[in-house]
């Protein structure tokens, strides 16, 4: 009797199901094969797919459909194989993984899959290390299939393989060979002068450490400029330690070597001390808040805290983009931090480089217009100004570019409220941004790697020695 029941449960499913697909017919499991009829657990069994025999047994399930030349499926007029071989895995980090665990939905009535794979559940997603950038747009198969036919599906908002070719013939997708990736001709895929997807018309270098100061970067130099400017740097520092230890340290005035025994010493004792508690507070008061100069003026604190605190913030932001990463890359705080089109990244970073714009309009503003008495117009400032001023224009421009060659969606670009205006003004001219892209960005990275060059030779070396110098002589002074 039970088994009466069982039998008609499942034959009223077989009716539903063939009702909801339309009457339409479906391939299915062959139900006799090899003269022998086929029981339910020939298909319905579990394989455990954590052991190699698993995997094997598991695909081998798979094969005796798709290991045959007969597997097709008819595309506009076109029969698409879709038979794969047991060498097509050979030698392939997938070799041991069951077809189950990455196509994880085909196990319906009728048999199909409507996902595709999805790597993400193994893999994360990319950092800036990999491939320059996230590519978060863009699916895996997209890169890590030897197909090279892409196309850009506006619907799913995503760099996709074609599922035809450049005669728009259909092609089949079941290759499962990976592309070497450390070839970086692969790319070209994408990034070539007649691409329809949005991708810069080059492969553009990675970010380089540097860029920390601003943006989410990974822990490389990245381009030869990147080094120029980092030498540069290093130079200009090492002139102002020379220069720093010139003068006095507590009451030491000649011997180079006691000087830095000195300065270290009392680093250090302050650090492993009680005092560092009075130390912290005077970092985060006169460093941080700048008390000092609060003090002073606050129209002098306002216009350099609007500079000074926003580019201390995005530099955070960067540092907690960075380690959130690190930490756990397929959590949805690190995607979005690393995301330049989630709203929240979108939106903090226009809204800092905005900040840092009125800043220094202000200050443009009183050092030319107003000229009060105590502000100083010392060129060293002015081109300070200048370089950070048009590196933040240029961002904005070079954001603009980027949502317009990317063809990013309207209701997604508008939370860069700066960028967004800035790409519907760029639209107006009739350029071809995927080759004009590569020019902005290295205007930008020019300007960016030349700022980080000058800032030990300008008046902006006082972001250095300020904070070692405001900690010193609060330990030289005497305990009230």
């Amino acid at each position: 009797m039970k088994r009466f029941i069982v039998l008609a449960f499942m034959i009223i499913g077989s009716v539903v199901t063939a009702s909801e697909v339309g009457g339409e017919e479906t391939e299915m499991m062959p139900p006799v094969m090899e003269g022998k009829e086929r029981v339910c657990l020939d298909c319905h069994r579990c394989a455990n797919v954590n052991t190699n025999e698993g995997v094997l047994d598991s695909r081998a399930l798979c094969l005796e459909c798709h290991g045959k030349e007969a597997c097709k499926k008819e595309v506009k007029e076109h029969h698409i194989s879709l038979m794969l071989t047991p060498d097509s895995f050979k030698g392939s980090r997938h070799q041991y993984v069951a077809c189950i665990q990455c196509h994880t939905d085909v196990a319906r009535s009728p048999h199909k899959f409507e996902t595709g794979a999805q790597c993400l559940d193994c893999h994360p997603v990319h950092g800036g290390e990999t491939a320059n950038a996230p590519h978060l747009r863009v699916s895996c198969q997209a890169c890590h299939r030897k197909s090279k036919f892409v196309v850009l599906d506006k619907n799913a908002d995503r760099v996709r393989l074609s599922r035809v070719d450049d005669h728009k013939v259909p092609i089949p997708l079941t290759d499962h060979g990976l592309p070497d990736v450390s070839d970086q001709d692969f790319c070209k895929r994408c990034h070539n002068p007649r691409n329809q997807v949005g991708a810069s018309s080059v492969v553009l270098p990675s970010k380089s450490f540097l860029c920390i100061l601003c943006h989410n970067a990974p822990l490389v130099m990245g381009h030869g400029l990147f080094w120029a400017a980092f030498l540069i740097f290093i130079f200009g520092v090492f002139l102002t330690l020379r220069f720093w230890f010139k003068g006095s340290v507590q009451g030491e005035e000649d011997s180079l070597h006691r000087k830095i025994a000195l300065t270290s010493e009392t680093v250090w004792q302050a650090i492993f001390s009680r005092e560092i508690f009075s130390i912290l507070k005077v970092v985060v008061l006169d460093v941080f808040l700048q008390r000092r100069i609060l003090q002073e003026s606050v129209k002098r604190w306002a216009i350099h805290s609007l500079i000074y605190l926003a580019i201390v913030a995005r530099l955070a932001l960067s540092l907690v983009t960075y380690f959130a990463y690190r930490i756990s890359p397929d959590s949805a705080l690190a995607v979005a931090l690393i995301d330049k089109n989630s709203p929240f990244t979108a939106f903090v970073y226009d809204f800092l480089g905005l900040l840092i714009l009125v800043g220094l309009v202000w200050a443009a503003l009183q050092r030319f217009v107003f000229r009060p008495v105590y502000v100083a117009r010392e060129s060293q400032d002015n081109i300070a100004l200048c370089m950070i001023g048009l590196l933040i224009l240029l961002g904005f421009f070079l954001e603009g570019a980027r949502i317009l060659m990317t063809g990013l969606p309207s209701d997604v670009a508008v939370y860069s409220f700066i960028g967004y205006p800035t790409a519907r003004l760029l639209d107006l001219f009739q350029w071809k941004w995927i080759g004009v892209y590569q020019y902005l960005w290295y205007a930008h990275a020019i300007l960016g790697a030349a700022l980080v060059a000058y800032l030990p030779f300008g008046k902006m070396k006082h972001v250095f020695n300020t904070p070692l110098t405001l900690v010193l002589h609060h330990r030289s002074e005497p305990s009230q």
